[in-house]
């Protein structure tokens, strides 16, 4: 039984540490494929410190999880010590609610305190900016307790509490008791749930997401925008240095808990003495690093600017970022206009930005929603008008993409993309003969290899294409319908995904799903059995993003100035040929890669576009209605 135990646990082992074996031996690869090692190269580690905007995300990440730590830290003993001098029903209650944040999702956490903090900021506070680097530190403190306090409380219950009774019959105040005897009993606990609560600030994402503005962005928040595209190299490399980091924080846990267990026994109080300096040393040294820290961020932030900040809310990965050899075309308009600082940050879908947007939350200074989000931003006057005098280059932009249904008199947005959504799948496993048109995200032959879109808009669409009715129906019962036949769908379905599909059916996981035409052309890049279908007879969506300012904005000059950039048919080529969507701007087609602009995926003919629609704006009373629907599809 022992063996078989030995055995279980070592398997366990291999199967959670080879993935981080994986990546760190990657990070040494001359080649970019993580399954095929070329050679040995330090490499990874250069291109990541040349990178400012990785190392400015890793320094956000790290002042967020010291300064969360050392402040939950601190009140976290403090709460465990006063909960612990409870009477024992009292400190039960008490312990079973602060278990609550522990034991609650991270989705629910991170949307209650946003909402609080909103309603806080915006409501009571007047403040324009709800969601700062401010909300962030809060929520991470918030969390962070409940850690602090469950591994300090073990510590205080084994702890002789005659100890400190002794010091005051000896002298000592009850506080010098405390930072004497019961500070170095205790001291292992407080060092323990320091560094969980540190390895949870650092890796946490979801919480993250939702309490942060636009200002401080942490690395997970961003590496999640990377599914979109492959992997860097470079961030195997940061995936490793950070391993390192709490491999030696852990290291070193476990060997203050080894000498604190040492010390016991007849040099318990030289001992004592000795680690209790030791403790002055180190909490000294932590109290000045933080202390430098806090007042380096608050100056660096707090100067007057000499650039102005543009806030740029955009799609993940809808840029190009200088990867495969790409333009990085931030870095290539910060160098064109050095006045103008861009902090980019992204979502993952029109939905999730409206409601950032409707809420108050953050100021942004441009957003690339599509055609029907921007119709409702319009029709809710969230949008304001451009001055075209800032943007000369729009004359590019053909004349089919103005006057669009979503902005007849042009006066509110500047066409960025367009393309198509169509059916993706592995010809590998799915048979040819069953593509035939949206019937295939239906076909059980293929169940729980089918991935469908996890927003309320596309799924409806797609029901009402293979119904037949207006993909803009207002109708009720046709919507009603429409919720019945995604019912159906559902046993097939392995999951709702939206920016996960990349992962999913590059590796293989899935075998057919619905999705954007110039992400999926990203995918058959990287996986050559799968291939890309449009249901022609029975319609599919034809859509256009386009660049808007809010009303929010503070630097609406900048962003005209921004999306002018955008527009400049050099600058608008290298983009597309790395995000492989279409341009609007046929002037930019002679600076793209002759594959690209031939590609039928991104660039079908005029006979297979006329039968593409466009969303329009639905009432609001009906969107409420669709998305209520959907979300009754989604959990029955």
């Amino acid at each position: 039984m022992k063996k078989a135990n030995r055995i279980l646990t070592i398997v366990m082992f291999i199967f959670l540490y080879i993935p981080m074996a994986v990546l760190i031996v990657a990070s040494f690869n001359t080649g970019k494929d993580i399954a095929h090692f070329e050679g040995f190269t330090l490499h990874r580690y250069v291109e990541l410190f040349q990178d400012e905007h990785l190392l400015q995300l890793l320094r956000n990440s790290l002042v967020i999880s010291i300064l969360s730590t050392a402040t939950a830290t601190a009140f976290g003993t403090i709460a465990a010590v006063g909960i612990h001098n409870l009477k024992p029903k009292m400190r039960k209650v008490v312990m079973s609610l602060t278990n609550i944040p522990m034991t609650n999702p991270d989705i629910v956490t991170g949307v209650s305190l946003s909402l609080l903090f909103v309603f806080v900021g915006t409501k009571m506070l007047g403040q324009r900016d709800a969601l700062t680097f401010w909300t962030l530190l809060i929520a991470h403190i918030t969390f962070n307790l409940p850690y602090v306090i469950l591994n300090v409380m073990p510590k205080l219950q084994q702890m002789d509490n005659s100890l400190q009774d002794a010091a005051m019959d000896l002298g000592c105040t009850p506080m010098q008791a405390f930072f004497k005897v019961t500070l170095h009993e205790i001291m292992p606990g407080i060092v323990s749930g320091a560094i969980m609560a540190f390895t949870m600030s650092l890796d946490d994402f979801v919480i993250s997401y939702f309490v942060s503005g636009l200002d401080f962005v942490t690395l997970p928040v961003e590496i999640y925008s990377y599914t979109k595209k492959p992997i860097q190299p470079k961030i195997y490399a940061m995936f490793t240095l950070l391993f390192l980091l709490i491999f030696v924080l852990m290291v070193t846990m476990n060997l203050l808990q080894i000498r604190a267990d040492r010390t016991k026994g007849v040099r318990r109080a030289k001992a004592d003495s000795r680690t209790m300096r030791t403790f002055k040393r180190v909490a000294a040294g932590a109290a000045a690093l933080l202390l430098a820290l806090v007042s380096g961020y608050l100056i660096i932030f707090a100067r007057p600017q000499e650039t102005v900040t543009l806030n740029v809310y955009n799609w993940g990965q809808y840029i190009a970022d200088g990867s495969d050899d790409s333009m990085e075309v931030i870095k290539e308009f910060e160098a064109r206009y050095p006045h103008i600082k861009v902090n980019y940050s992204t979502y993952d879908s029109n939905e999730i930005m409206y409601s950032k947007l409707a809420n108050g939350g953050i100021t942004v200074d441009l957003i690339i929603p599509s055609d029907y989000m921007i119709a409702r931003l319009i029709q809710e006057d969230m949008l304001l008008k451009l001055d075209f005098d800032n943007i000369p280059n729009y004359q590019y932009i053909d004349e089919n993409f103005k006057n669009t249904s979503y902005d007849p008199e042009n006066e509110y947005s500047v066409p960025y993309t367009w393309g198509t959504v169509g059916i993706l799948y592995n010809t590998k496993y799915v048979d040819e003969a069953d593509v035939t048109g949206w019937e295939l995200l239906w076909n059980e032959k293929y169940s729980g290899k089918t991935l469908m879109f996890g927003n309320s808009r596309d799924a409806f669409g797609i029901a009402q294409y293979l119904l037949g009715y207006d993909v803009n129906t207002t109708d009720r019962e046709e919507l009603q319908r429409c919720a019945d036949k995604l019912r159906q769908q559902k046993p097939v379905l392995q999951q709702y995904v939206m920016d996960e599909i990349f992962a999913t059916m590059q590796n293989e996981e899935a075998w057919i799903a619905p999705y954007y035409a110039g992400d999926c052309l990203t995918m058959m890049e990287e996986n050559e059995n799968l291939a890309f279908y449009l249901p022609e007879d029975q319609g599919f969506n034809l859509f256009i993003d386009a660049m808007c300012i809010p009303t929010c904005a503070k630097e609406k000059e900048a962003a005209e100035t921004f999306i002018n950039f955008l527009c400049d048919p050099e600058i608008a080529g290298a983009n597309m040929d790395w995000i492989c969507y279409g341009t609007p701007l046929s002037a930019a087609k002679e600076f793209m890669d002759p594959d690209m602009v031939n590609d039928p995926v991104t660039y079908p003919d005029d006979a297979v576009l006329a039968n593409g629609t466009s969303y329009a704006y639905l009432p609001e009373e009906i969107s409420r209605y669709v998305e209520g629907l959907f979300m009754e599809v989604r959990n029955g």
